[in-house]
């Protein structure tokens, strides 16, 4: 089943479909001012092209997707948050398995009166996490619910815009080597070697990458190759490891970069979310 142009309404979310037509659907908590999802869902599944009658906070606790709302691509691991508003149409591809939570909110109880009608990706810290998961979870109490919910509004309000998320190239050459690089971070081909890759000039891949993603095609590689790096990370993968597998031939390089960029060491980020 293939899910078109659709409105859901509220508390109902679309099948989640891969090419075999399986579907697979989420525990869901339904109260009067907003509604909890958890998903658990296979690599290569996705959600076609709908939207919702309230707001959507999208979280994957765990593996990793690929929104996509208008002209706008992003690659999400559990350090980020979609905040999709009411009626705004997106799809999600699932690169890697997870968990998927979602809450889906009234829109008259949105963080503000203004600008939050149009998508977003949130930082979102361990506590907001802590809260969804709360949320989706069985045999909580109304009142826990309720102080949860309010709590969790506050950390949204509150939770600045990512401007350190992997975007993904709308030109469909240079998303075919974006999402290459994702799935094989150490490949280490040049802009000219890949724009060969897919028949068109150096030049062009390079206007794209910046045009769409707001990065050269240099600094959209090191970025990606931290996101990734950090799903390996909290998948308790060792600092050296990441490094060789996300292509950096020198760890001490890799640390480096990734700090300037985190704000923390590998083995710090690794650590502070495990301890989340």
């Amino acid at each position: 089943m293939l899910i078109e142009d659709t409105v859901m309404s509220r508390g109902e979310h679309p099948s989640l479909v891969d090419a075999s037509g399986l579907a697979s659907y989420g525990r869901e908590r339904t109260f009067a001012e907003f509604a909890v999802t958890s998903t658990f869902v296979d690599g290569g599944r996705g959600f076609d092209l709908h939207g919702h009658e309230e707001d959507q906070l999208a979280w994957m606790a765990s593996g990793s997707v690929e929104v996509s709302v208008g002209t706008d691509r992003w690659h999400l691991r559990r350090d980020h948050a979609a905040w999709i508003p009411t009626g705004v149409l997106h799809e999600m591809r699932f690169t890697e398995p997870g968990e998927l939570v979602s809450a889906y909110i009234d829109q008259r109880h949105r963080p503000s009166p203004t600008g939050w009608s149009r998508a977003r990706v949130l930082s979102l810290d361990p506590l907001g996490g802590a809260l969804l998961r709360y949320l989706a979870a069985e045999g909580r109490s109304e009142v826990r619910r309720q102080e949860s919910f309010a709590l969790l509004s506050k950390l949204v309000a509150e939770a600045p815009v990512s401007r350190e998320v992997v975007a993904l190239p709308q030109d469909p050459r240079a998303r075919a080597i974006a999402v290459a690089l994702l799935a094989a971070p150490d490949d280490d081909r040049d802009l000219e070697q890949w724009a060969a890759e897919v028949g068109v000039s150096a030049k062009t891949i390079a206007r794209a990458f910046l045009s769409d993603t707001g990065c050269t095609f240099r600094e959209w590689r090191v970025r990606a190759r931290l996101h990734v790096a950090v799903g390996l990370l909290v998948q308790g993968e060792p600092v050296h490891a990441v490094a060789l597998a996300v292509g950096y031939d020198s760890v001490s390089s890799f640390i480096s970069a990734f700090r300037l960029r985190l704000g923390m060491t590998p083995a710090a980020y690794a650590g502070h979310h495990r301890r989340a």
